[in-house]
């Protein structure tokens, strides 16, 4: 299977579902392509060795990787935020179809939720279902961390995401929550999948110890890791540690990570004087492991906001891979997975009496109970949420969305809307744009065969209704002693003739199109009276607007049978999508440019007389 990852955020950055997962899909005999930003995160800065170029090429253990550019930043400024998701939504939607290989599915990483405008693009562009991996509820987390305030953006947001949930052909979330949520917005409780998050670990030894702060002996190390953010509240922490300085004298609070809180927190520490604080910044893999793995206990910590009850943050798999005791200061799914794994005790967020509390308790056991707890989370972990598990479970979600894909209803989308929006774009623009062309060869037409200018014909339109068709005049009237009209061949002027070679002849049929008679695409509008020759399938030509140019027109044109032309014309209708009607626009360019036969060379088949007609 090919698989198209699209995500803001990969390796070498700290990206959850990076390399790590495109490695476990290599080795499982797919194919992985990524389509992702320069690296930047967290400090919002590009990482040493990268410049920002359109695109970039990338191949890692069997991943290729493509980075297209972004506004690079990750402070504490919506503005800026916003420059670096919405750059980076627009690269991804612009370049993706160009750089990428066509997928069999596409998977997308959600945060932000500005990335599902490339993923609605992308697979609209390549026809392929789409599984949405949201790992945040946008924008409910824009407003709970306040980000925003809520206002016409956050509505307008709120719109997008609920139409992108909607419309993806799988959502996968990381909680029970989460899916309860997608439901009530909308989404098909069939097309929601619950796959955990699992922690990127690999068992570090132990027996080298990796990390030294603080006194030696008979400390009770808390360990925080992950995120110093707006989200996570960790002032409640900070005030929990000034509460255990005095109540439990050994408790030492550790805080590993990064984010856009760091300086401010770091700064807090310090004005309250606490000395069993440490800050010790975004460590190496690792180095993190091996703390985790010594800590007396690992703590886990949200302001208190009922969007967060429905989250699982990913650090709880990472404690639980762990083998310590949790500080759960989470409320619901979260606090619910530890309980039921045996692996802790629960805290109150956003209260430090509560964590402080929970501290004390974890610090006056006995370390067989706490080790026994922190086995009862660790075979938890390797037994419901380890990688390999997940990776199955993605597979299965891949498989099954390539067996029920969206691709008619997505088809649709751009049948109902998008197709008329690309005729009167176009149409209207190309009017405007040729113009003077329009004007240069009806002068011309004056002037050579006199009045009219414009050819105008009862062509049948969808579903066989009549239109009138428009195209420049090529043909004089002559006629013969008895009055009637010379064989058209003979009735084709100079001017014709090189109108016909270029298709200029067809120009005004844009005017069709633009008032939603015809379309650029599609089969090729005929005489009225072969109506009455088609078979039930051919018929079916009439199933949508004719069309300047069509599939039958760029397969072979002058040397394909009448039967093989109707065929191509049904094919269209059942198969046309907006890559292949701008394959086909493109297609025939060429075609006029090379000078290979006019659109209209269909009519030198011959007459149409049924069916049997070869």
């Amino acid at each position: 299977m090919r698989i198209l990852m699209l995500t803001q955020w990969f390796d070498p950055e700290p990206a959850f579902k990076g390399l790590e997962f495109a490695r476990k899909l290599v080795g499982r005999g797919h194919e992985v392509e990524v389509l992702t930003g320069f690296p930047n995160y967290p400090e919002g800065r590009l990482y040493a060795g990268y410049r920002l170029k359109i695109w970039q090429r990338e191949s890692l253990d069997g991943v290729r990787i493509i980075r297209v550019p972004l506004y690079p930043s990750h402070d504490r400024s919506a503005a800026r935020r916003a420059m670096t998701y919405i750059s980076f939504a627009l690269a991804a939607t612009l370049l993706g179809p160009a750089l990428a290989q066509p997928p069999d599915v596409i998977y997308v990483y959600h945060p932000p939720g500005t990335i599902g405008l490339p993923a609605l693009a992308l697979g609209l562009w390549f026809s392929a279902p789409v599984v949405y991996d949201v790992q945040d509820l946008w924008p409910d987390t824009i407003v709970s961390t306040g980000m925003l305030r809520r206002g016409l953006a956050i509505w307008l947001l709120d719109r997008f995401c609920g139409y992108v949930y909607r419309h993806v052909d799988r959502a996968v979330v990381l909680s029970p929550g989460f899916r309860k949520a997608l439901v009530a917005r909308g989404v098909s409780a069939d097309r929601v999948e619950l796959i955990y998050n699992w922690a990127p670990w690999h068992r570090p030894a132990l027996h080298q110890r990796v990390w030294t702060y603080g006194p030696g002996g008979g400390n009770f190390t808390v360990v925080y890791a992950g995120t110093l953010g707006l989200a996570q509240q960790l002032d409640a922490v900070l005030e929990a540690a000034a509460k255990c300085a005095a109540t439990v004298p050994s408790a030492r609070f550790v805080f590993l990570g990064d984010g856009v809180d760091s300086r401010r927190l770091k700064q807090k520490a310090a004005e309250m004087g606490l000395a069993n604080v440490e800050f010790l910044g975004r460590q190496p893999l690792p180095i993190a492991q091996a703390i985790l793995s010594e800590a007396g206990a690992l703590l886990v910590h949200l302001k208190d906001d009922p969007l967060f009850a429905v989250t699982v943050p990913s650090k709880t798999q990472a404690y639980l891979a762990a083998g310590r005791p949790i500080v759960m200061a989470v409320r619901g799914d979260a606090a619910d997975l530890v309980a039921q794994a045996g692996a802790g005790i629960p805290a109150q967020p956003g209260d430090p009496e509560s964590i402080a509390e929970a501290v004390r308790q974890l610090a006056e056991m006995p370390e067989v109970e706490l080790a026994g707890m922190g086995r009862a989370g660790q075979q938890f972990y390797h037994a419901e949420l380890a990688i390999d598990r997940a990776v199955e479970k993605f597979e299965a979600v891949f498989q099954s969305a390539r067996r029920t894909a969206r691709i008619v209803v997505r088809g649709q989308i751009y049948r109902r809307y998008g197709k008329r929006l690309l005729d009167v774009v176009v149409s209207g623009s190309a009017l405007v744009l040729l113009l003077p062309v329009l004007a240069a060869i009806g002068i011309v037409i004056r002037i050579a065969m006199g009045r009219p200018i414009l050819f105008r014909q009862a062509r049948p339109g969808k579903d066989g209704r009549p239109l009138t068709l428009y195209k420049f005049r090529t043909m004089r009237e002559d006629r013969d002693a008895k009055g009637a009209p010379l064989p058209d061949g003979q009735r084709v002027s100079r001017i014709g003739r090189i109108l016909r070679a270029a298709s200029l002849d067809e120009l005004p049929e844009l005017w069709n199109v633009l008032c939603g008679d015809m379309s650029l695409v599609g089969p090729r509008p005929l005489l009225v009276e072969y109506l009455r020759c088609y078979s039930a399938e051919q018929s079916r030509r009439h199933d949508v607007r004719p069309g300047i140019t069509g599939l039958a027109q760029i397969s072979g044109r002058n040397v394909t049978t009448w039967s093989r032309r109707l065929e191509l014309d049904v094919h269209y209708v059942d198969h046309h999508s907006f890559a292949l009607d701008c394959s086909i626009i493109l297609r025939t360019i060429g075609s006029v440019l090379r000078g290979d036969g006019g659109i209209q060379a269909i009519e030198k088949l011959g007459r149409f007389r049924g069916s049997a007609t070869v």
